[in-house]
């Protein structure tokens, strides 16, 4: 049976672990080959030998996306590999909590750095490949947190996301002309490493139960889905969307 995919090149940056890992997981099932972007060299050929060994096609790259060599050196290897990137999925993030008062220069600059430096690289990359082919998908990792505070101390997190958001329509408006979509997706509470801490105890999960109407914490695959449908032809007609995964977390 054909895939969705078949024939398409899709990068996913994280893709090493948690949601990153569900996306590249899914694409290879479905035909993709797979460029999986990981700033750890062994999480990343690990998936990339998973889907190889399921039958898919797929390449690892260590990346540190908050680097524009390194980004550059991601997508020559992609085209080198397979000759073409169709798919940019920007999974690549991380979460630095600190309370407001405590928060350095060097943490900000961290947390920007992969969250909205990467996202913007990235970006652009697939911009510079996409455009002559008027054609191609990216999708950017916002989450909840960019529509309303974490309830934690996690100021400039938020702010990373709400940029990634408005990024998103930014970019999506600039490349609509070219045949590109941009989208984004805005997860919920995911169980990945980056939740373990918050639902880790009894109390931490039935916080996260209470503020979820559908009674459940996200899974990656859960993620994976509304990805795969952003980069599908089914989805031609939407641009510049960030398309909320949550369970109904935004709805109180």
């Amino acid at each position: 049976m054909a895939g969705r995919f078949d024939g398409k090149v899709a990068i996913v940056t994280g893709a090493g672990r948690g949601m990153g890992r569900a996306v590249a997981s899914r694409f290879g099932s479905e035909g993709a080959r797979v460029v999986v972007a990981e700033v750890n060299a062994a999480h990343g050929e690990e998936v990339a030998e998973q889907i190889r060994a399921a039958g898919g096609e797929a390449c690892a790259v260590q990346v540190d996306v908050s680097r524009s060599d390194d980004v550059h050196r991601l997508f020559a290897a992609a085209v080198e590999s397979y000759r073409a990137v169709d798919i940019v999925v920007n999974n690549a993030g991380i979460a630095v909590g600190r309370a407001l008062v405590d928060y350095t220069e060097e943490d900000w600059d961290r947390q920007m750095g992969v969250n909205v430096k990467g996202v913007f690289f990235c970006c652009q990359e697939a911009a510079r490949l996409m455009i002559p082919r008027r054609q191609g998908k990216i999708v950017n990792f916002a989450s909840t947190s960019a529509f309303v505070s974490s309830s934690r101390p996690e100021v400039a997190y938020d702010t990373s996301k709400g940029a990634v958001r408005q990024m998103t329509v930014s970019i999506a408006a600039e490349l609509a002309p070219h045949g590109i979509n941009v989208n984004a997706v805005a997860p919920g509470t995911t169980a990945t490493e980056m939740t373990r801490t918050s639902l880790a105890s009894e109390e931490g999960v039935a916080w996260q139960l209470a503020r979820i109407p559908m009674g459940r914490v996200g899974q990656p695959d859960d993620i994976a889905s509304v990805v795969l449908f952003l980069c599908s032809p089914e989805a031609g007609y939407i641009t510049g969307h960030t398309l909320v995964a949550d369970g109904g977390w935004l709805l109180y």
